[in-house]
């Protein structure tokens, strides 16, 4: 035998075994546990960006030819556009809310890691569904499978719960904003200025993009998605948070031992904890606030994630709205928009979002907190969204362009006050070990409002274009509608502690104090 032999088989007898089979997926590159940072790399939280650009590309992408599609369609008046529309719009909600918790189980389960890389490789896979589509009802089947699988909005919250402490959440929940301003600016050129694409450009006349005219944009979702998917593979490791609970489970000896320690390995101040120590608490410095009971729903919590699914009912339904009402008529009370003129506006919403993101949120929650901070961008959408509708009262098009850009810009910078702030509300509500399930709850909530919302609104806003010639100013009632919609979650919002701007800690405060000390 070799010295070399004898040297690999001393070396593969010093490395550790697998502790246990409900260790992360043995499948996925290993890299070292990530514990909550003060600040994050720029390029991991470009990594990030990207990662939540899957939810927020595929959700946006179809707004601008939606219209287009559905008109184009057999059988569909003008009059009823923005009805099937809405119908459509509710089909990756529909799909989101059967499967929004199953991912957030199989995030607390398997790891955050692998639900965010499957769930990009599915996503990829979804989008030629509806990018292939005919009729309307293989639209809607596109949409709801595209919802089924797209999880990465909750998880991506999951994993900056995770890894953050309270100095880096507003900098690092940023991120979920940035990704949404991203997909913004970038959706509306896939959907805008690449649908029909065939009609542009006489090279593609008689090729797959002539039969199928919204495919292209699709193949741009489909290659954000993949690229997520190959640079989370090799660059985002597993949360500190994650791995150490399944460590409190390998080395517990009871049951009742490894619910105890899984809830102490779920505490904050990760980088402070090891596995060894957390083994030599007793249960005498543990009080009643670590009891070893999981505990998902509590009243803070519950309280977030209404606040949560009604800003994303709110957002949806006037999102849903905006392009319909842009694309209508002047006859009947809009604004005559084509669809680059919709995706054009939409760009330069998206890229507002973002300069406001890097510039201005971070000082809003140091500033105010977490909680004031949304109660700030609620107030403030109610009062903004009812600015696009005096676009189509303007005079000429200068004015009408000026008022539908001011709109637009501040709508979005409302939404993303709101959004961000009550993301870091709900993550800062419950403990990391029930963390996705909580992020995945909300998500259900979201979905099931994005179901309903779209339908609503677009059923409200068919009702008054029926209107038009007999009641005036019938354009300005279904933002009338989110405006009251909005001040009611206002009211709501009084109703959660400022205690949420903090992250939770399960952890006795004697016990973390020795560790820390």
């Amino acid at each position: 035998m070799s010295r070399w032999t004898v040297r690999r088989r001393n070396r593969r007898a010093r490395r550790p075994r697998r502790a246990s089979p409900r260790a992360p997926s043995t499948m996925l590159r290993r890299l070292d546990p990530l514990a909550p940072q003060d600040a994050h790399s720029k390029l991991f939280l470009c990594l990030l960006v990207l990662l939540n650009v899957v939810d927020a590309f595929h959700l946006n992408v179809v707004w601008p030819m939606l219209p287009f599609l559905v008109r184009d369609a057999r059988g569909v008046v003008e009059r009823d556009v923005g009805l099937y529309v809405g119908v459509i719009g509710a089909a990756s909600p529909l799909g989101a809310l059967c499967t929004s918790y199953v991912w957030g189980k199989v995030a607390d389960a398997r790891g955050r890691r692998p639900a965010l890389i499957a769930g990009c490789a599915a996503s990829t896979a979804s989008v030629f569904v509806f990018g292939t589509a005919k009729t309307i009802s293989q639209a809607f089947v596109g949409r709801f499978l595209s919802g089924c699988v797209n999880s990465n909005a909750q998880i991506v919250k999951t994993y900056l719960g995770e890894t953050c402490t309270k100095q880096a959440q507003a900098e690092a929940f940023g991120v979920l904003a940035l990704g949404y301003g991203l997909a913004s600016a970038l959706a509306p050129v896939a959907g805008g200025w690449l649908s029909r694409p065939a009609e542009r450009w006489e090279r593609l006349r008689g090729t797959i993009f002539e039969t199928y005219p919204y495919l292209l944009p699709m193949l741009v979702a489909a290659m954000l998605t993949g690229l997520g998917a190959v640079l989370g593979w090799f660059f985002l490791p597993e949360t500190a948070s994650f791995v150490k609970r399944r460590e409190a489970e390998t080395n517990a000896k009871t049951e009742e031992e490894e619910k105890r320690l899984v809830k102490l390995a779920s505490a904050g101040e990760l980088r402070d904890i090891e596995m060894r120590q957390v083994g030599e608490w007793d249960d005498d410095a543990c009080d009643a606030e670590s009891s070893p009971k999981e505990v998902l729903f509590t009243p803070n919590t519950m309280r977030a994630a209404v606040c949560y699914a009604t800003l994303a009912a709110i957002a949806i339904g006037y999102d849903e709205m905006l392009p319909v009402f842009l694309k209508t008529t002047r006859e009947l009370g809009g604004c005559e928009f084509n669809s680059r003129d919709i995706g054009a506006l939409l760009i330069v919403g998206g890229f507002t979002l973002l300069i406001f993101q890097l510039t201005i949120y971070k000082r809003i929650c140091h500033a105010l907190g977490a909680v004031r901070a949304f109660r700030l961008g609620v107030t403030l959408f109610a009062v903004v969204c009812m600015l696009a509708p005096f676009a189509s009262v303007m005079p000429n098009d200068t004015a009408l362009w000026i008022v539908a850009l001011i709109s637009q810009c501040t709508k979005i910078c409302a939404l993303g006050i709101g959004f961000v702030s009550i993301t870091i509300v709900v993550n800062n509500s419950c403990e990391d070990a029930v963390k996705a399930r909580v992020n995945g709850i909300a998500g259900t909530m979201a979905a099931f409002a994005r179901i309903v919302a779209p339908v609503m609104c677009g059923s409200i806003f068919a009702a008054t274009m029926r209107l038009s010639g007999k009641v005036p100013a019938h354009q300005f009632l279904p933002f009338a509608f989110v405006s009251a919609v909005t001040l009611a979650l206002r009211v709501v919002a009084e109703k959660l502690p400022q205690c949420l701007d903090a992250p939770q800690i399960s952890m006795p405060a004697p016990v973390r104090e020795e560790l820390i000390a």
